[in-house]
């Protein structure tokens, strides 16, 4: 099984703030991206690694995986106008004897080998496989001025995380439709377009640790969960 990782790093880190883009922010003495590129690097089941980074930030990006070593590493590409637009501007680039194409946020750096490997295994059997986490706290519909409408099952109702899995034919079939339908630029979910073409998606349990570097305060936390896996 041939499996190919994009890693998107091509934000601008406009939420986040500082003086370069949150994947670039230091975590325990190294870039955030390092952890990540660490993470697919060390997995055994990926065999290439392509990652989407700002324009400005391309040689940058090869600095750390030289000096990583990050050996599975094939490309380093500027990202497209959007998240969605990084990946399919990546997807065109991989070769056609790819199987499994697994995206994931450059900014999720506790990423387990075991969730990488479970995705890949649910993307080659469904087609589709995303992981996720279910909801813990109560949830409720409101409408536009505030008032309760409903209080939804949160049993149904599951967080998502990256990596999001597929088979190639799928992502690709995918990106393309949504390309022609002029709606990349707007998608933040790889697996929303896979869905469009009613292909169904399967769920595979992610973890807590899991977490998405969006703020400062998601910064101190992953220090904070770094030194304790040390």
């Amino acid at each position: 099984m041939s499996v190919a990782a994009i890693i998107v790093a091509g934000g601008s880190g406009s939420r986040f703030g500082g003086d370069k883009p949150k994947q670039f922010q230091m975590l325990g003495g190294r870039a955030v991206l390092a952890h990540t590129l660490e993470a697919f690097n060390r997995a055994d089941i990926i065999d290439e690694i392509t990652v989407a980074a700002p324009a400005d930030y391309v040689a940058h990006t090869w600095g750390i995986v030289t000096r990583y070593g990050f050996g599975k590493v094939r490309d380093v590409v500027p990202g497209g106008v959007g998240r969605a637009m990084s990946v399919y501007k990546v997807l065109k680039l991989l070769p056609t004897t790819t199987e499994i194409v697994l995206v994931h946020d450059g900014v999720r750096p506790f990423v387990s080998e075991a969730l990488i490997k479970s995705v890949a295994h649910s993307a080659r059997l469904h087609g589709a496989g995303v992981a996720g986490v279910a909801l813990t706290d109560t949830i409720k519909e409101v409408s536009g001025h505030g008032q309760v409408v409903e209080t939804p099952d949160r049993r149904r109702y599951w967080r998502v995380q990256t990596p999001q899995g597929f088979t190639y034919d799928v992502i690709k079939r995918a990106y393309a439709q949504g390309e022609k339908d002029g709606i990349l630029e707007s998608v933040t979910d790889d697996s929303t377009l896979v869905e469009r073409m009613g292909q169904r998606v399967q769920m595979v349990e992610g973890h807590s640790g899991n977490i998405k570097i969006t703020t400062m305060e998601d910064l101190l936390l992953s220090e904070i969960i770094l030194r304790s896996q040390s």
